[in-house]
């Protein structure tokens, strides 16, 4: 996979101020497995940083399980029309453990080396945040 570099901003729907963030996302196949891992940094303007682990394994039926070293196990990424999409549950904050806000990511390729990644979050069913952002491959 190698590194991707790009920008992503989140809006809040009930009012606020946007944020944004640099994006740096890490991965390499380990052959054992054949698993994909990936640690996707969010350095956001404000100094903070989240961290994202992911570790994705390519099931018998085409679709992807993954697992998010917050968000848990078992997550099912699916092709659609194109896209890539997956829909799971992460705490909001690192040390919550009960509210566990429902994220819905879309991947659409831009270009061979260019994917724009769209976030809906939700908590119980409302929608909270949108986020719009873009992955560059570096190598």
């Amino acid at each position: 996979m190698g590194r991707t570099e790009g920008w992503a901003e989140a809006r809040p729907l009930m009012g606020g101020a946007a944020r944004r963030a640099r994006v740096v996302t890490e991965g390499h196949l380990e052959a054992t497995y054949s698993a994909l891992h990936v640690t996707e940094t969010f350095e956001w303007e404000t100094g903070a940083a989240d961290i994202w682990r992911w570790v994705m394994i390519r099931g018998m039926d085409g679709r992807y399980v993954a697992s998010e070293a917050r968000a848990g196990a078992g997550i099912v990424g699916r092709h659609e029309g194109g896209d890539y999409l997956l829909d799971f549950r992460r705490p909001l904050t690192a040390k919550g453990r009960l509210l566990r806000g429902g994220y819905a990511t879309r991947f659409s390729m831009l270009s061979p080396r260019t994917a724009l990644k769209r976030v809906r979050l939700s908590l119980l069913g409302v929608p909270l945040a949108v986020m719009v952002g873009e992955h560059h491959r570096q190598d």
